[in-house]
Formats: structure tokens, sequence, C-alpha cells
């Protein structure tokens, strides 16, 4: 998505590159809710934190909540896995963006697909990537959005991990149906639509 697109979509693309690593709120009303053990088929770990993530609540309760949405979602067809969450800053986002996506600049949120295959440190679980987030680009635009910041940061952990799973936005229909997705997912948390703000 273009930089200077208003929308709260974010502004970043999955990549195929090898990861980083390597080189709060009620459920909502759900008419037919998972089995509790289907909120075990993604773990969402946190592996790194940097930068003053204090606004954004308890993390690991905000972080978890945004990753029992995708793994409880019937609408998503994958296998056991495990993904990282990177809390970072905008200078470190901003070294992997040049890196990667050859962007000198920073952004929201940056997805880092794993191979084909991997496999996790957990017996049985596949590894699905990693999601580096940038806090004060996060936080700037939830003030500018006006959303509440907890809510941002779920939507962009949800975003970010939909990537890991294989969708993108890069044209119109593609990004509707993530928008969708997102949004489907996000109400099941308690989080409102996050791209409503945009047509207002």
């Amino acid at each position: 998505m273009d930089e200077s697109d208003s929308r709260s979509r974010p502004k970043s693309t999955a990549s195929s590159a090898a990861s980083p690593s390597d080189a709060a709120g009620d459920v909502g009303d759900d008419p037919d809710p998972e089995p509790a053990s289907a909120a075990d088929r993604l773990i969402v770990d946190i592996s790194d934190q940097d930068g003053d993530w204090s606004e954004f609540g308890r993390l690991d309760v905000v972080i978890a909540e945004a990753g029992r949405a995708v793994s409880t979602a019937r609408e998503l067809d994958f296998e056991p896995a495990l993904a990282t969450v990177a809390l970072s800053n905008d200078s470190r986002v901003r070294g992997l963006n040049a890196l990667y996506r050859h962007q000198d600049k920073p952004t929201n949120v940056l997805s880092f697909p794993a191979p084909k295959g991997a496999m996790s440190e957990i017996e049985g679980r596949a590894f699905l990537g990693d999601v580096v987030l940038a806090v004060e680009t996060v936080a700037k635009e939830a003030r500018e959005l006006g959303l509440p910041p907890v809510h941002h940061l779920q939507h962009l952990v949800v975003h970010g991990l939909l990537h890991l799973l294989g969708f993108d936005h890069e044209d119109v229909g593609e990004a509707e149906e993530m928008e969708a997705l997102e949004t489907m997912l996000l109400a099941r948390i308690g989080v409102a639509d996050p791209y409503a703000t945009a047509d207002e």
C-alpha cells in the first residue's frame, strides 16, 4: 500500500526473505464459537521487546487475544503452528524495511514468512515466521486515526499473522478479502472495524 494512503490498512507487505531472527478485551459475539482446544492451534510468542509499549496495556494478554482470533477462525485452514512477534522500534524496523523491502523508512508492521515446511522448536508445530512492529509508528497511527492503542496493536498483529498465512493486499481484490477477514476476526475479540474510520 502506498504510504500516502490515509486508510488504516497496514502499510507493509509480507516478505519472502529469511526472518530477522535468522540474518485486551472480551470475546465478541460469535454465533458458532470454536471449542477451547482451537485456541491452541496457533501459539504466538513474544520474542523480543524494545521501546516504550506502556500505553498498550498488558502486552502478553493483548497479543494472545489477537493470536486467539486467528487460531480459532474456522475460515483459516492451517495445522498447529508457532509464530513470533517482535515488539520493536522505528529505528530497527526502518533498518529491516530498507534491507528486505528497499524502503528506507519506518513502517508499522513487517511480516517475514518462514520457508515452506519450516518447523518450530515445539514438536509437531510448524513455524509460520516473524511479525515485527514499530512502537513509535503504531502509537502515532492510533492517535491520528482516533483508535484505542490496544485495538490498533491487535489489528496489526492479526494483519501480520494473516500475511504469514499467505494473505496479501497487492491488488484491490486481495485487499478487500484481507480487510473483510481482519474485520471479522477482530470483531470476535471486541475490536471495532479498523477500516470504518477511513469511510467516515
